[in-house]
């Protein structure tokens, strides 16, 4: 297996450095305070967005723009933040990450303007992406490489946990406070990790690169690899609204193509390259790329579809749903660790296989839930869910960080969650629209079947996105002969679109997991040899 080299100048490996257990573990809280802070962020911010919209007045495209410009914001910018942090120290990138995450969240639950706000959401997203790559690089410092696995799972298993457990916090703000909560909330959690880092950091100079990873900074590279990040994210949400052979959707891939070719040409040439051409030759760092894309469009768009299936379908309320969702939660939690024991153990892509084959598993499970189930039912398939999740997580990362040198453990964290950025965003787009297609195609049959093709085309398109999620309620121009069963119909349609969507995500799991068989298997023959 070729892997870049991690020796430091002096021949010695990275982990051989001195370490300290107790300040290495404290490390790991700070680390895992501050990827909570932003994990938790992005799913709060999805369950506040209807109460934003009705108190600033916006419109639809708008209130999508607040997430759209966070997300090309961070996703462009994370790994060359992290090859930022790798020259100037990992600390500095961290801290001043938090520092602007909570400041401009104290500044956009200010604002009475949606577009001053959705500004803002761009400075919150350079923020997070400054802050979430040096994560990995601080953990880099603090554990050698033979005691990465625990932290790993660990980190892993806090963005899983934050990323389940954000509809419940939106759902308590939004519902007895106020969508402003919704960031307000990341001022004492950003507080709280920049206090606890400086006191682990007083009177300790903050670790320098070594001398072969700090002669300079790839401008030119930079500025190619961010507008190549920018124009995959924003060709991904256009492909997704207009379709591939749109025009505007045809010139972004072309420009993408463009851009990537440009970029790998400007690393084989450049003095010290962003990402160094050893890199872009291993091809154990693209599989692992690939399993962590595979994995974020898998969890990110279940938990996605589900969250309609559990507000609307069945009719809960945020804290309601939220306490259906605890089975999720609470494995991460308690599979994180044993995650970490197990990659010590089998190695990180037979945890990763076992892992997406369980994921796989508990998604067709929910994909074959009925309109009404029970609830032990459905938390058993939560539970399974992360049961899968939790190793997957893990070892996915495991996989990418391993084959990056040490020095550049900021580098290692920006390519990580650019691969979960590009993952969740397109399982989101790609789910969210086989929901809403899917639904469109059985409700158009279903009013033809009914003799009902001259109905009134408002109630058509209300009706069309009312049921695409999971919404039942009465509309105004009901064709007569579907009124006694409106309800009836509109739930088996949402149902069907539901099963319809879930099994991408049980597909692209499982292309994960014949990704992943052959490297399983010679690290299991590997490690018998031993």
């Amino acid at each position: 297996m070729s892997r870049v080299n991690d020796s430091k100048p002096d021949g010695s490996k990275s982990s051989d450095r001195a370490f300290e257990p107790r300040r290495a573990w404290l490390m790991l809280a700070v680390v895992t305070l501050g990827t909570t802070m932003v994990s938790l962020d992005g799913t709060i911010v999805l369950l506040a967005q209807p109460a934003l919209q009705a108190d600033l007045g916006a419109s639809l495209e708008q209130v999508q723009w607040v997430t759209a410009a966070y997300l090309l914001a961070v996703g462009s910018l994370l790994i060359v933040s992290g090859g930022i942090g790798d020259r100037i120290g990992n600390r500095w990138t961290f801290l001043i990450g938090v520092t602007g995450f909570a400041v401009s969240s104290g500044l956009i639950a200010s604002v009475h303007d949606i577009n001053w706000l959705i500004g803002l959401r761009v400075l919150q997203g350079l923020s997070g992406a400054v802050l979430q790559p040096s994560t990995m690089g601080l953990l880099r410092e603090a554990f050698p490489d033979d005691r990465l696995d625990m932290p790993i799972a660990v980190r892993s298993a806090a963005i899983g946990i934050s990323t389940a457990a954000g509809p419940v916090v939106g759902g308590l703000l939004v519902e007895h406070v106020s969508w402003r909560a919704a960031f307000l909330i990341n001022i004492p959690m950003g507080m709280l990790t920049i206090a606890l880092g400086s006191w682990i950091w007083r009177g300790r100079p903050a670790s320098r690169p070594t001398t072969s990873f700090r002669r300079g900074f790839d401008v030119p590279g930079a500025l190619i690899l961010g507008t190549l990040l920018f124009t995959v994210f924003l060709g991904v949400s256009t492909v997704t609204e207009r379709g591939v052979l749109d025009p505007r959707s045809a010139a972004l891939i072309a420009a993408a193509a463009a851009l990537a070719w440009l970029f790998l040409l400007r690393e084989q040439r450049a003095a010290d390259p962003l990402l160094p051409p050893a890199l872009l030759r291993t091809p154990p760092l693209w599989a692992g790329l690939l399993l962590v894309i595979s994995l974020s469009f898998t969890m990110i768009g279940t938990l996605f579809v589900i969250s309609y299936y559990v507000q609307n379908q069945l009719g809960l309320r945020p804290v309601e749903g939220g306490l259906h969702v605890l089975p999720l939660t609470g494995t991460l939690i308690v599979v994180a660790p044993l995650s970490g024991i197990a990659m010590r153990r089998v190695g990180a892509r037979v945890v990763v296989c076992a892992g997406l084959a369980v994921t796989a598993d508990a998604v067709y499970g929910l994909s074959r839930l009925g309109t009404h189930p029970g609830s032990l039912e459905l938390s058993l398939l939560l539970f399974t869910l992360g049961l899968g999740l939790a190793p997957a997580l893990a070892g996915s990362t495991k996989i990418v960080v391993s084959q990056v040198p040490a020095p550049l453990g900021g580098l290692a964290g920006g390519l990580h969650q650019t691969g979960m950025q590009i993952g969740s965003g397109i399982g989101i787009a790609a789910m969210g629209t086989m929901l809403g297609s899917r639904a469109e195609d059985l409700l158009r049959k279903a009013l033809h079947k009914a003799g009902a093709n001259s109905t009134d085309q408002r109630f058509v398109r209300q009706a069309i996105d009312d049921v695409s999620v999971g919404l039942h309620r009465p509309l105004a121009h009901t064709p007569p002969a579907l009124r006694g069963t409106w309800d009836e119909l509109s739930s088996s349609i949402f149902m069907d679109a539901m099963s319809y969507a879930l099994l991408a995500g049980v597909v692209v799991a499982l292309a994960g997991v014949a990704v992943t068989v052959p490297g399983a298997l010679a690290e299991r023959r590997g490690r018998r040899d031993e």
